[in-house]
């Protein structure tokens, strides 16, 4: 059986079972924002509150979306069945079987998913249940399947008015397995525009990341009070927080829409897009944990002057930046070129400044810088060649 994971629920049970599921999601709905709210007073950052809610909320929905999903993937399991099921009642009845035998005839075959709805019919005709009552309680079992409504009732139409019931199962039968034929490969021609959707929302995280490494450089230069010429007030200045959670909830609500539309496009049903939505949601938060979520130190450092004397003082600065804002006191190790480590700790604008004395030995010697806040560090090597 293709999909067995209700084992054998029918459509009915298990549109109660989604039903009380729908409840249980919406008493849950409250838990990402209680969650997010205590991250809040937690003093958390706000990159981790929006995910959170985000995340917490996609969690809660994705266990009704998911039943949803069963529950269509079952109904198009007993489509692409019911050709069959209507050839062999079909050569039952034109053999000389009457309906009722038909039926049972037909319950010995094997239909995956229909299976359960062909027993379940089986028993009720076994039953001395009247067939159009049977018929009619097999046709509402089925009820969200538009095409085996439409097919049951022909059919019964046809038993009613007395006509070539064989007949007419045997021409339903040609009719529905060419309609499904045509679905399968508009499904097939369909593929290709979901490969073209997903390159697409590939490129659109490249972007993404592209435009989340350019505005970094020119939040530092913003840190400067100056921006392409113009002054910037401190109520100006935009955080790369601010970037991250646009970012992501940007390309949570991309993920979503392509992927529904992927399951539009595919099987002109929304809920078919179920698989592509978590697929990309998925995607789309390990490259944000990746590569954007984690916090960047940066450091830079100048010594001056490159060419000292032997035993002339040498000047280092520089300043460090956590996420565009100054890394205030920052430990700073400083590796001389006679193997000594000088400690200085950054300013509240991020930045340091120490002298040394320079080799009394002539050469080309390295300066190496070690900057540590919060956790990450960052080196920057420099060098200076020690004349006569």
């Amino acid at each position: 059986m293709k999909f067995s994971i209700l084992g054998n629920l029918g459509f009915r049970d298990l549109l109660g079972v989604r039903r009380e599921k729908l409840q249980f999601t919406i008493m849950l709905l409250p838990v990402p924002l209680i969650i997010a709210l205590l991250l809040f007073l937690l003093g958390a950052a706000s990159t981790l509150v929006i995910a959170a809610i985000t995340l917490g909320i996609i969690a809660v929905l994705t266990p009704y979306l998911a039943l949803t999903f069963i529950e269509f993937q079952e109904l198009s399991a007993a489509e692409d069945a019911y050709p069959n099921f209507l050839r062999d009642m079909a050569e039952a009845v034109n053999s000389g079987m009457t309906i009722p035998y038909a039926i049972h005839t037909a319950a010995q075959a094997k239909y995956g998913v229909l299976s359960k709805y062909v027993n379940k019919l089986n028993s009720w005709v076994s039953w001395s249940l009247p067939f159009p009552q049977a018929w009619q309680k097999f046709t509402e079992s089925l009820k969200k399947s538009e095409l085996i409504s439409r097919v049951n009732g022909i059919i019964l139409e046809a038993f009613v008015s007395g006509g070539d019931v064989g007949t007419v199962l045997s021409s339903l039968a040609d009719d529905v397995n060419l309609l499904k034929r045509i679905e399968s490969e508009k499904k097939s021609m369909a593929r290709q525009n979901i490969i073209i959707m997903y390159v697409i929302y590939f490129i659109f995280l490249g972007i993404i990341i592209g435009l989340f490494k350019i505005l970094v450089p020119i939040l530092y230069i913003q840190r400067l009070g100056v921006f392409g010429g113009l002054a910037l007030r401190p109520s100006d200045i935009i955080t790369t927080d601010y970037f991250k959670n646009l970012f992501f909830l940007m390309t949570v609500i991309q993920s979503a829409c392509i992927g529904l539309i992927a399951g539009q496009i595919s099987e002109e049903r929304l809920i078919a897009g179920f698989k592509h939505v978590i697929l990309m949601v998925g995607l789309g938060t390990a490259v944000f944990f990746l590569a954007i979520f984690p916090a960047g130190l940066t450091a830079t450092v100048e010594v001056f002057p490159q060419n000292p004397s032997i035993g002339q003082d040498v000047i280092v600065s520089g300043s460090s930046f956590f996420e565009a804002t100054p890394a205030a006191g920052a430990t700073v190790e400083i590796i001389t070129p006679s193997k000594e480590v000088l400690v200085v700790f950054t300013d509240g604008l991020g930045e340091f400044l120490t002298s040394m004395k320079s080799p009394t030995q002539e050469g080309t010697y390295p300066i190496i810088t070690t900057v540590t806040y919060k956790g990450e560090t960052a080196t920057v090597i420099r060098t200076i060649t020690v004349g006569g």
